[in-house]
């Protein structure tokens, strides 16, 4: 097994549930689905994933504060497009996903590391971070996180959603490993924590399959408006 990075076991991917899937958009739908579509993603998809954020995690995310993405990677670019600057300041874990700190990279952000241990991110030293500079965004793997693994405790999203409360720095909440859970309940979302600096990223690549690369990014919207001209 290759722990070089997030890849599924392919030998579980629904290919027999996919096909079948696809044969039924076809016969339904015929050429329409092969034709341009809005930006925002496919209406029906959206109201999919809302409705599936109030089922599994009780929050109510508005069809419209949803955008579909090519994987939650892209939501990443779009988030560095619309809000980095030459030298803005993001803090990441460390250790971090590599894929985020590339993407940020592109656009010359200046990193702020901040350990995360057994319970999840460092909150004193986030605290000491945010005192000397400002932001633009904090990047967490709150679920399983990439590469340690933990998961941030109740207690400790607590503590982070105090640090923040009441700055202008934006939380971005990655979650594509948050339904593949073994055991225990599910966690207490930033979004519920932080609703006003809180965006969700999502992905269908680790719970479906990585090929279809279905991501989203739920976002509020003034910050909606600009990440779908950016798109």
């Amino acid at each position: 097994i290759s722990f070089a990075g997030g890849l599924p076991n392919r030998e579980l991917f629904p290919v027999e549930a996919l096909k079948e899937a696809t044969c039924k958009v076809f016969d339904f739908h015929g050429r329409d689905v092969l034709q341009y579509a809005g930006s925002e993603g496919h209406a029906g998809l959206r109201e999919y994933i809302s409705a599936r954020y109030r089922q599994k995690a009780n929050l109510d995310v508005s069809v419209d504060d949803i955008l579909i993405t090519n994987g939650s990677q892209q939501g990443l670019d779009l988030l560095g497009k619309v809000l980095l600057n030459d030298g803005d300041a993001v803090v990441i874990e460390e250790p971090g996903y590599l894929g985020a700190i590339q993407a940020f990279s592109l656009y010359r952000s200046r990193f702020l590391p901040v350990p995360v241990f057994r319970e999840g991110m460092d909150p004193g030293l986030l605290s000491t971070v945010l005192s000397g500079n400002r932001p633009k965004l904090i990047y967490t793997v709150p679920n399983f996180q990439n590469p340690s693994g933990i998961s941030y405790s109740e207690q400790n999203r607590r503590e982070v959603a105090n640090v923040l409360e009441g700055t202008a720095t934006l939380l971005i909440e990655d979650d594509p490993y948050g339904d593949l859970r073994f055991e225990g309940r599910r966690k207490t979302s930033f979004n519920e924590l932080l609703p006003r600096n809180t965006v969700l990223l999502g992905s269908f690549s680790k719970s479906l399959v990585p090929g279809l690369r279905l991501g989203w990014i739920v976002a509020p919207p003034p910050l909606m408006q600009k990440l779908i001209t950016a798109k």
